[in-house]
């Protein structure tokens, strides 16, 4: 069972194209997942109480991969699906808000954030490496996508 501090993550993490149920634990730091293609329970742990999951295929295989963001020090952490490597990437400063999405098409998660202090966006291209960033939104705004729980 679920604990109330659980905060639900949004993922296919069994690549058969259906959303499975899932939870990370910011208490412990693990991921918990029902596959929804077998009903297999599984765990996963990754992240500190104080980071942000943020879900998404990363590699490009068809998977949602294991991943944080850090605030304290702006780093991302994800565990590729398709080979279990591990990866960081320093991006953004702890008042920004994660956003990784497909920004440029290429059925990769890209890192990205939203800066409320300028209301920019900051993206890492995927495809490409470089990054590009868009004025777009208030500082009073938020994203509608913000993370629960914050």
């Amino acid at each position: 069972m679920g604990l109330s501090t659980d905060l639900p993550v949004l993922g296919d993490f069994d690549g058969d194209g259906k959303t499975d149920y899932a939870v990370w634990r910011p208490s412990d730091g693990t991921w918990y997942v029902i596959l929804s293609s077998t009903g297999q329970h599984v765990s996963q742990a990754w992240g500190l109480s104080t980071d942000i999951p943020v879900p998404g295929d990363y590699d490009g295989d068809g998977k949602t991969d294991y991943a944080i963001w850090r605030p304290s020090s702006g780093t991302w952490y994800v565990i590729y699906s398709g080979t279990g490597q591990h990866v960081s990437q320093a991006f953004g400063l702890s008042t920004d808000i994660p956003v990784a999405r497909d920004y440029d098409g290429d059925n990769k998660t890209d890192y990205a954030i939203w800066r409320p202090s300028t209301g920019t966006w900051w993206v890492i291209f995927s495809s490409t490496g470089k990054t590009a960033s868009t004025p777009w939104g208030l500082s009073t705004d938020v994203p509608a996508n913000k993370p629960t729980g914050e």
